[in-house]
């Protein structure tokens, strides 16, 4: 297995300065990220040449491939706020329910997913319990066989992320149908509170488990800003603008809001959209820092993103993310590139700039982060 080659010094002068970023202290610089891409990559690694079923069937595979996209960003662009962190996003979002019993489809070109549901309904939900052995389940094993293969081949110098557990709202529709699991807020509330709890404590239990195989100073539950024990978890909560902003204040903030309690706070990521109208529901979760980007498949306008920064501010969150532009707007105006100006305000504003693309577009964005700091 082949050992990185990279800079410690440079990771560890970038986990102090990410740090510190997130707990909202001043610092000398604006910490930033940029990811060089290459055409041709697999999963969510760059530069990983496996695909998803070479990654879940073979350990070395999938630990490889992990190490290469690793060794290609501190080749291709080392001056940046880049922490490398074990990405086992490549078992897909179901990893959870199907240690309940879910079934996991694997395919070539995507992650696996579940396939059907194991209950039809909430009352089906209440012979679920907690009671299993994570490292009995069949993805239990896998899981466990990759991260103690990369923790072996890494020496521990480099963490552990979580796998994608999604939210507890998003591991329930993996254990059934999302149609019936709104209906029963309304038809059955306790039940629906009972289910939605299970799955929160189910995350706990895999959270505790990852931790334990990786070792505690070795896992990062939060893989935005993966830094072990300092920056809580994340919550991937795809489903924020599912179901209304009430529903979700009422069901599914409680559990986001007890992983945070436990973990020390940490990041919140939604695909969107979550803004204007479910950013409330962001809030109620109690999230320390956000993706920037606040919509996906519709427009923003630079009044949108102003305003967006101005409300986050004042709850005192991080961002994180790029300020990617969409070529189309539901509102017939086109979104305008971020200007100088704007990356500024941003950056005063909180924001940890990320992007991403080739080596050339790398430079010209480090020279813009760089512009920003000469003027503080």
């Amino acid at each position: 297995m082949r050992k990185l080659n990279f800079s410690k010094d440079r990771v560890a002068e970038a986990m102090d300065i990410r740090e510190r970023w997130y707990a909202g202290e001043k610092t000398e610089r604006t910490p930033f990220v940029f990811t060089v891409t290459p055409e041709k990559s697999c999963s969510y690694v760059s530069a990983n040449p496996y695909n998803f079923i070479e990654m879940c069937g073979d350990a070395d595979k999938a630990v490889e491939g992990q190490l290469i996209g690793m060794q290609h960003q501190f080749d291709t662009f080392p001056d940046c706020d880049y922490l490398p962190v074990m990405v086992l996003h490549y078992f897909g979002q179901g990893i959870l329910a199907s240690m309940y019993g879910a079934k996991q489809l694997i395919v070539e070109k995507d992650p696996p997913f579940t396939e059907g549901r194991l209950f039809n309904d909430i009352y089906e939900t209440e012979r679920m319990d907690n009671d299993f052995d994570i490292e009995k389940t069949e993805w239990g094993r896998m899981l466990k066989e990759h991260v103690e293969r990369f923790v072996d081949a890494t020496d521990g110098q480099v963490p552990v992320g979580p796998p994608d557990y999604q939210s507890p709202y998003g591991t329930a529709t993996k254990l059934m149908p999302n149609e019936e699991l709104m209906m029963a807020m309304y038809d059955e509330p306790e039940l629906t509170r009972k289910f939605l709890g299970k799955v929160t404590d189910g995350i706990i239990k895999l959270s505790d488990t990852m931790e334990k195989w990786a070792g505690k100073g070795n896992y990062a539950h939060n893989q935005s800003n993966p830094i072990p024990g300092k920056c809580g978890i994340i919550i991937w909560d795809d489903y924020i603008s599912v179901i209304t902003p009430e529903l979700h204040k009422e069901f599914c903030a409680p559990c986001n809001r007890k992983l945070y309690e436990r973990y020390g706070s940490g990041h919140l990521h939604t695909c969107g959209p979550y803004f204007p109208g479910y950013i409330d529901a962001c809030f109620e979760c109690l999230p320390r820092s956000m993706d920037v980007s606040i919509m996906r498949g519709m427009g923003k306008t630079k009044k949108d993103m102003l305003e967006f920064l101005s409300l986050t501010e004042k709850k005192g969150l991080r961002l994180f993310g790029a300020l990617t532009a969409n070529d189309e707007s539901v509102f017939n105006e086109p979104w305008e590139q971020p200007d100088n100006g704007m990356i500024e305000r941003f950056a005063r504003g909180g924001w940890m700039p990320a992007a991403g693309g080739s080596e050339e577009e790398g430079a010209a964005f480090k020279k813009t982060v760089e512009d920003i700091d000469s003027r503080r």
